[in-house]
């Protein structure tokens, strides 16, 4: 008879095992997600193996940098003031149609919208 070897597992989608869950080289499954997990020596828990899938939170909160285009799709940039309430800023994108491109200026100040007064007397020199 074969022997059933069992990871510790969950099937709560995007529930990831804690640093208490796992000794070090151990393997943990999520099964709904499809993804291994392992805590390193150092008593970090990581995700093993394939690409899989990374939100931006994941690249931001570690520190990371990329050099790839980040491609949002019908989704929105989100800025919360230094206050979680009510009002936030919302940055996104009409439907193009054609390539577009947005380049910031090499300066400190404020950017202008059509609803600004300042925006209006460029436009139309006043």
């Amino acid at each position: 008879m074969a022997a059933v070897i069992k990871l510790k597992r969950s099937e709560t989608a995007l529930a990831i095992p804690t640093t208490g869950d796992l000794v070090a080289g151990e393997l943990a499954l999520n099964v709904t997600d499809g993804k291994f997990y392992t805590k390193t020596s150092g008593g970090t828990v990581k995700e093993v193996g394939g690409a899989g899938s990374v939100i931006l939170n994941d690249v931001t909160s570690n520190g990371n940098i990329t050099n790839q285009d980040i491609v949002l799709n019908g989704s929105r940039l989100v800025f919360e003031g230094a206050l979680e309430n009510a009002y936030e800023t919302f940055l996104t994108a009409q439907e193009p149609t054609a390539d577009r491109t947005i380049t910031l200026p090499n300066a400190t100040g404020v950017l202008a919208t059509e609803g600004d007064a300042l925006a209006y007397a460029i436009v139309f020199g006043s």
